[in-house]
């Protein structure tokens, strides 16, 4: 007979597993290339002048994208908040470098659509693994 006791159950935490050591380091060395690149500025590849909505939806799209994944990996709807203000706060920190690069700046445009993409990533992840977790529920009784 299995026990439904969670005591005897092994738990194992992010920093346990191997391969998810290896996809936040590539993923912290990818975001810190983007943002410090000297004069980068993607609008740049698609012979497209500057305007700030595109910024927006170059910044939030990848913040977006990087939020997903970090949660997928990371997150699976534990410890949301937590997880949230993290990413938020390696945004920032991130914009923040910036000022020191030639050719870059701090941006509140670029800050806000960080927050954005992030906060509608977080949404959206969550959404989905509070539904397969009550789909789960729902198949074990």
């Amino acid at each position: 007979m299995h026990s439904d006791n969670k005591a005897t159950k092994v738990t194992r935490y992010w920093y346990d597993v191997p391969g998810k050591k290896i996809v936040f380091a590539a993923l912290l060395i990818i975001t810190g290339l983007f943002c410090e690149w000297p004069d980068f500025h993607p609008e740049h590849i698609f012979g497209s002048v500057y305007h700030w909505w595109l910024d927006m939806i170059f910044h939030g799209g990848y913040y977006f994208v990087i939020t997903i994944l970090l949660y997928t990996v990371f997150c699976k709807g534990r410890q949301i908040l937590i997880f949230w203000i993290t990413v938020l706060l390696s945004s920032y920190v991130f914009e923040g470098l910036q000022s020191f690069v030639p050719g870059r700046s701090v941006s509140l445009l670029d800050m806000t659509s960080n927050l954005l993409g992030i906060s509608f990533a977080t949404i959206i992840c969550t959404i989905y693994y509070k539904a397969k977790s009550r789909k789960l529920e729902a198949r074990q009784t």
